[in-house]
């Protein structure tokens, strides 16, 4: 490159390389080793390096990324924009790219050179061009070469043209050069270097949009495009503050991180080898629409489903906008449950005929006691405002007891004692406080008698034999076992006394509240955790009390209206539905899914297994399912599901195994509603803070397109095409429900609204206060502790009709513990909601990923805090860093949930990945996941791997 003596044109056949593959091919052709690979092969390596399309490269095409923050549109593209400006010089935005871009980097230096005959002083420009060429141009240059060096799959010629490319760029003479050959082009067009002002930094109120507790309050400072810092919540009207935590406060560096997703992809290896090449917009929606057609008209409505995902929790929700144009073309296969509360909310039908059952946070102000069980909202952030009274419990005097596997950082900073438990032994617990409870009198019989079912041989439904109530289940009128806390502390782990003395406390304590984690259900016999915590509130007359709890689901009721977009509008006609944790299965034998064995409802059979999936603003396709290399397995096999569409702001783990994938837009750069989390006493606006990166379109954009195609335009927007309109209308839908909100523009302006007069909202208070004229929405009117309805399903081993401990797979009594003798569960780290924010390495300074074990299980297999170690089972291996503490149960190990599942050459996942260990086993009665419930075995790594 070199050798020729034209710098310029040199300089402006790099600028159109970096701007076109067009431009890049016509450079190409010039390499060496241009004719030993097929033109479309150079193209597909274009794409790889310079459009992202392979999965596992990250080039740094930015200022910003090479100067080491990895953060797009920060400081360092402001300080490049204003250099620009400087000079007269307006960005391109190159195919989408920030204007700190390498192209555009490269036509500002031609602007320059061309503007330099006309400058009013040329000395300067001269200075301008070395300055920008030493400070910017070179360092992401060499940034870019030594990336691309470092990829062995990248031909030579490549690699060679970069390194050229930077031998030019650091010429002393070059700047002169530049100008002098620019001098001797035709003067038509030449530039003027005159300054453009630079734009005034303001602050945009705005919220979180994704699917964490917190769902906070945002307030980035932004310039010229450039978002620079993140505030919060700092209003002194609001209390609480709707602050953000850690994640909140990273947001820049997770959303705006260089791995972004750019531009549509179309899959060109096999699928989940990570290989795709760059489409336009046209050409994917002509993709997805193709096979939408072929997979409807060969198999039908079963055969097309939407995963559960919920990267994007507003009122305008992707998932959602593509259920809504599905079930307008004959329907799609639709799902119940979450990951997060399977059990829980099922099984809360069943005693309460709803699942709609928490709380307001504000009511634990009015509680004596709270036992934490499972309950860790410090790092899980379950609601911003929990964390806010909880230290005015502690000023309060309230004694606080926190039972969990783990001690997590909620107990350390707010417990006044740990109840250290085995893994799914929470039912077995809660039967030994209910023991003591009755047999000394202490429970609230009244109560019992009013508003239960089932909980003793006289308050039992018809035709049912004598023996089966939960009393005789305690004191072992069938099985001669009294369910004592001796009998608990050989299951749970915890001492007869001490659960001798809690039973006592919650008991004689009014009112008591048990806020009860997600966490505590996510185990193979979830349901009846659930139920037994529920009983103990039953039993103690604290349910339906302000101050008190149901002790099953912690969210639930909604201080203020709901309102759902589309749900109003359109019925998906097809009424089949799946507990959503069995997609995997559906893939495989979704057609032999019965209601009995699998709880297929709304039909007696599937007509078809899955055959296309949409996974929308959601890593559960792989990195959030259980058994990672099971359901890769199934995935692999493009002949079982044969179209997978990925509409995601990274390339995920799921989205590796897509093969079509639509690149998103972040929270910074899209529009919607947000509700609070948990049904609290406010909403957000999430409003849009940059303009969209590269070509990333909301989801609404080309489904409109798709809707177009298939003939369902009008039927799709209903005369309201633009995503805006359709948040306008329902928020004076909203209005109307709540008064106390402002106008739309005041709303949007302030970024959301917090309502001055909360309503404090308690659970079946009308129900226990009156049952005749307010009954339980179950058959019987009351609380069922015994279910009918259980019962005659005559699956009594696994779903008994009572509250009962049973043992579950891979729990701490299995005989495989011989094998894998490690009981292993996951948690929700403060540095991540749910995997989003993983690739923020940032976040890693919070909390690193590492295995929590006990000394006494460290100790003999010769493990140290800071070792390597292997956490595996049959279904998998991580390779992950050691924490050797007593802060969790010995016989336990623990792994946070979350990270990206990254495998090494030999399928060994190096970043903590739980789900490579955990089981596709569903519950029994729900079908919810079990991916707490695990057996491992840990041993230190070998050093010959590192």
């Amino acid at each position: 490159m070199t050798d020729r003596k034209n710098y310029y044109q040199q300089i402006s056949a790099a600028a159109d390389f970096f701007a076109s593959k067009e431009g890049a091919l016509s450079v190409m052709r010039t390499f060496p080793d241009w004719e030993a690979h097929s033109e479309r092969d150079w193209a597909l390596l274009y794409d790889e390096v310079f459009r992202g399309t392979n999965a596992f490269w990250e080039i740094p095409l930015w200022a910003s990324a090479a100067f080491g923050e990895r953060v797009l549109c920060n400081q360092t593209t402001l300080d490049v924009i204003r250099f620009y400006h400087r000079f007269g010089y307006q960005p391109l935005r190159i195919e989408g790219n920030p204007p700190d871009y390498i192209g555009e980097q490269l036509y500002f230096l031609l602007h320059l050179a061309r503007g330099c005959q006309k400058a009013e002083d040329p000395a300067a420009t001269l200075q301008a061009i070395d300055d920008f060429i030493s400070d910017y141009v070179l360092t992401t240059l060499r940034m870019i070469s030594r990336s691309v060096t470092e990829k062995v799959e990248i031909f030579d010629g490549l690699k060679q043209y970069l390194e050229d490319l930077v031998r030019l760029l650091a010429k002393e003479d070059l700047p002169a050069e530049l100008c002098a050959e620019a001098a001797a082009l035709p003067d038509d067009g030449v530039p003027s270097l005159f300054p453009i002002p630079d734009e005034h930094a303001r602050v945009i109120n705005t919220g979180g949009l994704n699917n964490c507790g917190g769902i906070c309050v945002i307030r980035p400072t932004v310039q010229e495009n450039c978002i620079l810092r993140i505030g919060s919540d700092t209003d002194p009207s609001h209390a609480p503050q709707i602050r953000a935590c850690v994640r909140g406060r990273g947001y820049r560096k997770t959303f705006l991180n260089p791995g972004r997703l750019r531009y549509p992809m179309r899959r060109v290896g096999k699928r989940g080898s990570g290989h795709f090449e760059r489409i336009s917009w046209e050409e994917a929606v002509d993709e997805l629409v193709k096979n939408w057609i072929r997979i409807r008209d060969a198999y039908g409505p079963a055969s097309r489903y939407v995963i559960y995902g919920t990267g994007v929790t507003g009122i305008f929700r992707p998932s959602n906008l593509t259920k809504r144009l599905l079930s307008l073309d004959g329907g799609f296969l639709g799902a119940f449950n979450s990951y997060s509360s399977a059990c829980v909310s099922y099984i809360d039908r069943y005693l309460f005929g709803t699942s709609v059952c928490g709380h307001s946070a504000a009511d634990m102000l009015n509680t004596r006691l709270l036992i934490l069980w499972a309950d860790n909202t410090t790092e899980s952030i379950f609601g911003p405002e929990r964390n806010y009274y909880l230290p005015l419990l502690k000023e309060k005097g309230v004694r606080i007891i926190c039972i969990d596997p783990r001690l997590s950082q909620t107990a350390v900073a707010y417990a006044d004692d740990w109840f250290a438990i085995k893994p799914s032994t929470d039912a077995a617990l809660a039967d030994a406080m209910a023991y003591v409870i009755w047999s000394e009198g202490l429970q609230d019989q009244a109560f019992m008698d009013r508003c239960c079912l089932g909980f003793d041989e006289a308050h039992m439904p018809e035709g049912v034999p004598f023996g089966e109530s939960y009393h005789s289940y305690l004191f072992g009128l069938k099985d001669g076992i009294h369910k004592t806390p001796e009998w608990a502390e050989a299951i749970t782990g915890i001492e007869a006394d001490r659960i001798r003395s809690l039973a006592r406390l919650y008991a004689t304590t009014k009112p008591a509240c048990i806020s009860t984690g997600l966490g505590a259900q996510r185990h193979g016999n979830g349901e009846q955790t659930a139920r037994g915590i529920t009983m103990l509130t039953c039993l103690t007359g604290n349910l339906g009390r302000s101050g008190g709890s149901n002790g099953g689901n912690t969210s639930g009721i909604r201080e203020h209206a709901d309102i759902r977009l589309f749900t109003d509008t359109v019925t998906n006609p097809f009424p089949g539905m799946i507990p959503t944790f069995l997609w995997s299965q559906a893939i495989e034998r979704g057609s032999k899914f019965t209601p009995r064995a699998d709880r297929l409802t709304g039909v007696d059979h599937l007509d078809s297994n899955i055959k296309m999936i949409f996974c929308i603003a959601s890593n559960t396709l792989v990195n959030q399912h259980s058994d990672v290399n099971e359901t890769i397995r199934i995935l692999e096999d493009d002949t079982k599901c044969e179209f997978i569409v990925c509409s995601d702001i990274f390339m995920t783990p799921s989205a590796r195994y897509a093969d079509l994938i639509l690149p998103a837009p972040s929270v910074f750069e899209c529009e919607n509603i947000v509700h609070s989390w948990a049904g609290s006493n406010y909403f957000l606006k999430n409003n849009p803070v940059i303009e969209p990166l590269f070509e990333c379109r909301f989801e609404w954009e080309w489904l409109k397109e798709v809707s177009e195609k298939l003939g369902l335009y009008d039927a799709f927007t209903e005369g309201k095409p633009d995503a805006h309109q359709w948040l306008v209308e329902n928020y004076d839908i909203l209005r109307e429900k709540e008064p106390e909100l402002p106008d739309f523009e005041t709303f949007s302006e302030a970024g959301g609204w917090q309502f001055t007069k909360p309503v404090l909202g308690i659970p079946f208070k009308e129900n226990v206060e009156d049952p005749e004229h307010h009954p339980f929405n179950t058959p019987s009117g009351k609380v069922e502790i015994f279910s009918k309805r259980l019962w005659v399903f005559d699956q009594l081993e696994d779903i008994p009709a009572i509250p009962k401990y049973l043992p579950c797979p891979e729990g701490p009594d299995d005989p495989l513990r011989e094998r894998f003798p490690l009981q292993m569960i996951g948690w929700h780290t403060r540095r991540r909601c749910h995997s989003i924010h993983d690739n923020n390495e940032w976040q890693d300074e919070v909390e690193r990923p590492v295995l929590w074990i006990h000394p006494e299980d460290a100790a003999p297999r010769g493990i140290r805090t800071g070792d390597k170690v292997e956490v595996f089972n049959d279904r998998g291996t991580v390779r992950i860093e050691a924490l050797v503490t007593d802060r969790i149960c010995k016989g336990v190990c623990a792994m946070p949930q979350g990270a990206w599942y990254t495998p090494d050459k030999n399928g060994v996942d190096v970043r903590g990945n739980i789900n490579t260990l955990t089981s596709h086993r569903p519950t029994p009665l729900a079908k919810g996941n079990p991916q707490h419930t695990n057996l491992v075995e840990v041993k230190k790594a070998s050093t010959e791997l590192f």
